[in-house]
């Protein structure tokens, strides 16, 4: 049973409705005064939002599966597309909406959590307390109200002091043809002291839909979280997150951002270093083709001495696709010996393509080291003649030149299955792009 959503006061009753039905209206990972204050914030911050579909369904609900979900699924969702990497310590995966659940796979990992939000809120209280709806601020933007008052799936991961994953946990979302799906995701990472994992987090498959979410991740003392969030959605789909990770003493985290899909994807992405020695990197990359539209901020907050961060964002846009990147560094008064770098590239593939691209320090400390640059350009015809001097006809030239150009972002992606995935989707998408100046 699903709802028809729209963003309204109206709709939120009834979905709250609809979860008392099901025993969740109490117990579920968002109690109903909390969507209900949540709600009004949205309502508070901005106008109302309009929806792109005539009708598009809301719901929340679990389907039992006889086989392990993660590879199952995701091999049936990957169809022609560039094949994936599956390999799990351990996951959720969800049609939409809907988690799908089954056995446990054969290669989990038992040191580690993963369970659907609701359960860990009642199974794990003391792992969520001030970790969920404490990292991302309740008011950082309009859609983090919207997707708290709708919220109706999510992932809780945990993983203790001292364990290290030698497999990524994956979190799947397929979205399917038909109706299209309005899907509220809130995931939760908690790492104790010195454990290390890495998470993935994908939205895969051509069914229309609007997402909106939130991720929050706590990185205990030493410990070292990679985060991967690769997105290749239809054309016709929506997506709209809000990431942010704390990292504690010596702690690092790790943000890897793939925007290949959507007909606009945008996201918030913050990391705070709040202890000396935390570190913090983020990858980001997008590839803009037909009329898809990229937005991306990232804010890394030093608010400790000692801290250090990198990062690295490559955008790129053919046909009439639009991409538009604000980074900031900042440092504050008492995060003296603090090293920040942001480095943001872009490339014009097509006379059409647009990208806007705006680096920002705030520095706010002495003995500090911060540096910002970026660029925005089209083909380089001297590396097209050079290689045409070479035998390689001009359109392979092209190709070349634009997968180099994303290697920087690419190569700090945290496995080389996850590096081949990427290159190849982005191969895949030259392909199918329409104009390239070539």
């Amino acid at each position: 049973m699903s709802l028809a959503f729209e963003p309204t006061s109206s709709m939120l009753e009834a979905a709250l409705r609809f979860l008392e039905d099901r025993g969740e209206a109490s117990g579920g990972a968002v109690d109903a005064s909390e969507r209900r204050a949540a709600f009004a914030r949205y309502e508070r911050m901005g106008g109302a939002l309009k929806l792109p579909y005539r009708k598009i369904a809301w719901t929340s609900d679990r389907k039992v599966l006889p086989t392990t979900p993660i590879v199952a699924a995701t091999l049936d969702a990957a169809g022609d597309r560039p094949a994936l990497a599956v390999e799990s310590a351990g996951g959720l995966a969800h049609a939409g909406a809907v988690c799908l659940q089954g056995p446990p796979g054969a290669r989990d990992d038992v040191r580690a959590v993963v369970l659907p939000l609701a359960d860990a809120r009642r199974e794990h209280p003391k792992l969520l307390a001030g970790v969920r709806h404490a990292i991302v601020r309740r008011r950082s933007n309009r859609f983090v109200g919207l997707a708290t008052a709708f919220q109706n799936c999510g992932a809780f991961v945990f993983v203790p002091s001292g364990v290290i994953l030698d497999a990524p946990i994956q979190l799947l979302w397929i979205y399917r043809g038909g109706r299209a799906q309005a899907v509220f995701p809130h995931v939760v990472v908690v790492l104790g002291a010195d454990a290390r994992a890495t998470v993935i987090e994908r939205h895969i498959n051509e069914g229309d839909a609007f997402v909106c979410g939130i991720v929050e991740a706590s990185v205990g003392a030493g410990a070292q979280l990679d985060y991967v969030a690769v997105q290749r959605m239809g054309d016709g789909a929506r997506i709209r997150m809000t990431r942010a990770a704390r990292c504690e003493a010596d702690a690092q985290a790790g943000w890897h951002l793939a925007e290949l899909g959507a007909a606009r994807a945008r996201t918030s992405l913050d990391v705070h270093l709040d202890a000396p020695g935390a570190r913090a990197e983020i990858s980001a990359l997008s590839l803009h083709t037909g009329v898809q539209q990229t937005d991306l901020s990232s804010m890394v907050d030093h608010r400790c001495e000692r801290t250090r961060s990198g990062t690295v964002v490559r955008f790129a846009a053919t046909d009439r696709g639009h991409g538009r990147y604000v980074g900031t560094v900042r440092i504050r008064k008492g995060a003296r010996g603090s090293d920040g770098s942001l480095r943001a590239d872009a490339l014009l593939l097509s006379k059409r393509a647009r990208i806007e691209v705006k680096p920002e320090l705030e520095i706010g400390a002495d003995e500090v080291s911060a540096f910002h640059g970026a660029s925005v350009g089209s083909l380089d015809e001297e590396a097209l003649f050079y290689a045409g001097t070479r035998g390689i006809a001009r359109s392979q030239a092209v190709r070349l030149i634009a997968l180099a150009f994303f290697e920087p972002a690419v190569k700090r992606f945290p496995s080389a299955a996850l590096q081949d995935e990427i290159r190849t989707a982005l191969d895949q998408k030259i392909d199918e792009a329409t104009d390239i100046e070539a």
